[in-house]
């Protein structure tokens, strides 16, 4: 089932199946994220060497030119991965934090089902107030077979 926006509407046990899928790409991105960090650090230091009147035999500019075109292609490709998250449906909150939201519905209101890295399954869930954002103060937990 999908929302009006198209999102896919999750029941708990949809959702916990994603959390399965989740526990392995959410290490990855994060494992992507450093990397781009690292190569961020090296090219601004690069940029420092290579200005506009080194020559264009200089190692360090063969290096600079060499990095930039793996910083954009590595960029690209964490960039579909997160893409490919949210054609899912999976509303990545904090990838630091592993924070992962699901949209479902509860009572007829639609909802979002709550993940943390570190969690064995979803266990909380919050209402939505305007524009699909979540109201994070009224944090639910879920009770034992509780629908949605």
């Amino acid at each position: 089932m999908a929302s009006r926006t198209g999102q896919p509407i999750f029941t708990i046990q949809k959702a916990n199946e994603a959390v399965q899928e989740l526990r392995r790409s959410l290490p990855a991105l994060r494992r992507t994220l450093r990397r781009i960090e690292r190569m961020e650090d090296r090219l601004l230091t690069l940029d420092l060497i290579c200005d506009r009147t080194v020559s264009p035999e200089n190692p360090d500019l063969q290096d600079y030119l060499s990095l930039r075109l793996r910083y954009h292609r590595t960029i690209s490709g964490f960039q579909e991965k997160l893409d490919a998250l949210a054609t899912r449906g999976y509303l990545l909150r904090d990838l630091e934090k592993g924070v992962v939201h699901f949209l479902g519905r509860r009572e007829g209101h639609r909802v979002l089902l709550c993940w943390r890295e570190g969690e064995p399954e979803i266990r909380h869930w919050h209402p939505l107030r305007g524009h699909d954002a979540p109201d994070e103060e009224q944090r639910h937990r879920i009770k034992k077979g509780e629908d949605f």
